[in-house]
């Protein structure tokens, strides 16, 4: 295999085609041969029965009247059939009644148990020999039994016969192959000179609008495809994306501008439902998901700058430099022969720059909607009246996650979800949002501290608690509360942060008890991490019919 693998294409097409005949020749071959000794066996069981048949005809007289001599003379005569070497007259009780021995053969010794076995007829192969039974039958009566013994020569002789002949058929296949192998390269040749001088006339004309004639539906085929469509992206890609990232980048300022204005409305409605610490976070991390949109679109400005685009002339520069003798230069010169590979994958890198471009727009199309979202919510939170919408648990959980994320991100903190979410449920979802926002905030903030040792682990789980209690956990490895505290913590105006003002975790216990649910927490002290555990009544969502 190594050697194969560093043969030109050419050698291993011939070597393929060459191997292939040949494998199929010898296994075809194989097959005839040993049909044919089934079918010779077959035809020489049935020529030997025949000859027993006619010996015991002409011995049953013998036999009948006790002529060992006429019987001797009737075997004799089978002396006309060199390949019988023995012929015997058995008695109906298994006694030899007269016998023939070929010239300077031996027969095989036949036993009182296998002439037993053989009162019927039959015949059996032996070491390179065949013995038929027939027998002796007068007036529907068997009065004895003939035993023929021809040897195997001619079957042998018919079989070297056949293997001769089936090997001078391989050889000439084989030549005949190798010659056909060496005429048919063109036909690859052929359309990878075609793409090359396509990819010629763009390199000078810088004409996109190009195309190469599919000859066919093979390898070449799908790389002359590929080729032209690939052509094609770059001719529309560039204008779409310029396009794409001048309206987003039109409705980010639109969406920056929203964000500035409902600024002062977000804090005010969080001081008056208690929340003013918690809107800032919130603010905070809208602020870090801009700055996140705005690195987005400066990648996919560099991305547009960097593609693939710029390498193709470089591969076209190549094929000017070999276009004398482009045939063996792509097959036999190690850049050529990664030509054809490289084009398929520039196509492939274009098509999936799109799909990423496109992705990415997606993506932050979504986040700006969601940061509106998170504006709007933030506004009506100040209302007195709740309202319970059919949502799910483990959709607010990847929310409020996707809300600090930036923070997260920053301090290195891996995150583990572990969801037993029980499906659609009936629930404030803007209350239980702004729960697990402070939840995550404080965890996140807990683990920045110099003090935490190690990895920072925050763990978010979602399981039922009874029969008709859901409850969320946020936990965390960070600074830890100290059993003093844990009495305190959800008091108002209570806070361990040097900036906190102690309204976060007290209005969101508030909104725990409005929701009919509870807000707990509890920890083994200073630097062994906190528990928050948030319990909701389990309401399934009705199902519309």
């Amino acid at each position: 295999m190594t050697i194969m693998r560093n043969m030109t294409i050419r050698y291993k097409l011939n070597l393929i085609i060459m191997l292939t005949c040949i494998l199929a020749l010898v296994l075809a071959g194989t097959a005839l041969l040993l049909w044919q000794r089934v079918t010779l066996r077959q035809e020489m069981v049935s020529n030997l029965s025949t000859l027993a048949q006619i010996t015991a005809e002409n011995c049953k007289a013998a036999v009948a009247f006790e002529d060992v001599e006429d019987a001797t003379e009737t075997l004799k005569g089978l002396h006309a059939q060199p390949s019988i070497i023995f012929a015997e007259v058995h008695t109906k009780g298994g006694e030899s009644f007269a016998n023939y021995t070929r010239a300077g053969s031996d027969s095989d010794i036949i036993t009182e148990h296998q002439i037993a076995a053989y009162q019927k007829d039959g015949y059996f192969f032996g070491d390179g020999s065949l013995t038929i039974f027939k027998s002796i039958v007068l007036d529907g009566e068997t009065i004895g039994m003939v035993r023929l013994q021809s040897d195997l020569e001619p079957l042998y002789e018919m079989l070297k016969r056949d293997t001769t002949i089936i090997i001078s058929i391989i050889l000439f296949a084989s030549l005949v192959a190798y010659f056909v192998s060496m005429m048919i390269q063109g036909i690859i040749s052929g359309p990878i000179l075609n793409l090359a001088e396509a990819a010629k006339r763009i390199s000078e004309q810088k004409d996109f609008s190009i195309r190469v004639q599919k000859e066919s539906e093979d390898e070449v085929g799908l790389l002359v495809e590929a080729f032209n469509e690939m052509l094609e992206q770059i001719q529309h890609h560039q204008a779409a994306l310029i396009e794409a990232n001048e309206q987003l980048e039109e409705r980010v300022r639109q969406r920056t501008a929203e964000l500035e204005e409902t600024h002062k409305k977000l804090l005010d409605a969080s001081r008056h439902a208690g929340m003013a610490e918690v809107a800032t976070d919130v603010l905070h991390n809208v602020g870090n998901v801009l700055n996140s949109i705005n690195v987005s679109v400066t990648l996919i400005r560099e991305k547009v700058a960097k593609s693939e685009v710029a390498n193709l002339k470089k591969v076209v520069d190549i094929i000017k430099e070999n276009i004398d003798d482009l045939g063996t230069f792509l097959t036999q010169d190690q850049r050529g022969k990664h030509i054809p590979e490289f084009l398929i994958e520039v196509s492939k890198t274009l098509a999936e720059e799109q799909a990423d471009t496109i992705e990415r727009f997606r993506s932050l199309t979504e986040n700006v909607e969601h940061i509106k979202e998170i504006v709007k919510m933030q506004q009506s939170y100040a209302k007195v009246s709740s309202v319970e919408e059919p949502t799910s648990l483990a959709k607010l959980v990847e929310d409020a996650i996707h809300i600090n994320s930036a923070g997260l991100e920053r301090h290195g903190v891996r995150l583990i979800r572990d969801f037993a979410d029980p499906g659609p449920v009936s629930v404030d979802k803007q209350k239980v949002l702004q729960i697990l926002v402070n939840l995550i905030s404080n965890a996140k903030y807990a683990m920045s501290s110099r003090n935490v040792k190690g990895e920072r682990i925050l763990v978010v789980r979602i399981y039922a608690h009874g029969p008709d209690k859901m409850r969320i956990e946020v936990i965390d490895n960070g600074v830890g509360i100290a059993q003093e505290n844990l009495t305190k913590i959800f008091n108002h105006g209570f806070t361990t942060k040097k900036d906190g003002h102690g309204f976060g975790l007290h209005s969101s216990a508030l909104a725990a008890r409005e929701l009919g649910g509870s807000l707990s927490a509890r920890s083994d002290g200073e630097g062994k991490g906190a528990t928050f555990t948030l319990e909701l009544p389990f309401k399934p969502a009705k199902v519309l019919q």
